[in-house]
């Protein structure tokens, strides 16, 4: 059996290698490693490894299919933050930077929200509550709910203000935390 142990980078060829690279690292965060033009182009990280998105100039982007939700292939990358306060900040961020937001749901296990790079590339950032895995062992049951966006200059959604996940899911996680640190009988 092959073990991977993660996915490594991303590669996108892009329209614009300078527009991409100024929203990637300006917007996201992302720091450029390395810039090399004859080996993919611009390599950057969000600082556990050396790159996690590769971009480089498509030849003919003029010419080139722009992405679009009924294609076969990539449909979106997600990017984990690691509180609910730090999506709520990625979501303020980006809307302050005139960046629209496309769609917003609650996955049960998980919230987020969807939107754009400069290529069109649908992007979602989102929270995974704790223990999600051993919660929802069986599966989510797939009951995502569609939640409101908001716009620059309109206050936050009602969802973002919330404490998330609420009072009985916190308990079955404290639950889940403290079966995990009994030891195991021998």
């Amino acid at each position: 059996m092959i073990r991977l142990k993660g996915i490594g980078h991303v590669n996108l060829r892009v329209a614009d290698q300078e527009a991409s690279k100024r929203f990637y690292r300006d917007i996201l965060g992302f720091v450029v490693a390395e810039e090399d033009p004859e080996h993919g182009g611009v390599f950057m990280t969000l600082g556990e490894n050396f790159h996690t998105l590769d971009i480089g100039q498509h030849p003919s982007p003029a010419t080139a299919p722009r992405p679009r939700r009924d294609q076969i292939g990539l449909a979106h990358i997600a990017f984990q933050v690691g509180s609910y306060q730090a999506l709520r900040e990625a979501y303020t961020h980006l809307v302050q930077h005139g960046v629209e937001i496309l769609r917003a749901t609650n996955h049960v296990n998980q919230r987020s929200f969807y939107f754009a790079d400069p290529d069109g590339n649908t992007l979602e950032i989102y929270y995974e509550m704790p223990l999600a895995l051993e919660l929802f062992a069986g599966g989510r049951s797939d009951d995502d709910e569609a939640l409101p966006v908001s716009a620059k200059d309109e206050p936050l959604p009602a969802w973002l203000l919330e404490d998330w996940p609420g009072p009985e899911m916190e308990a079955r996680i404290e639950t889940l935390r403290r079966r995990q640190q009994q030891p195991t009988p021998a």
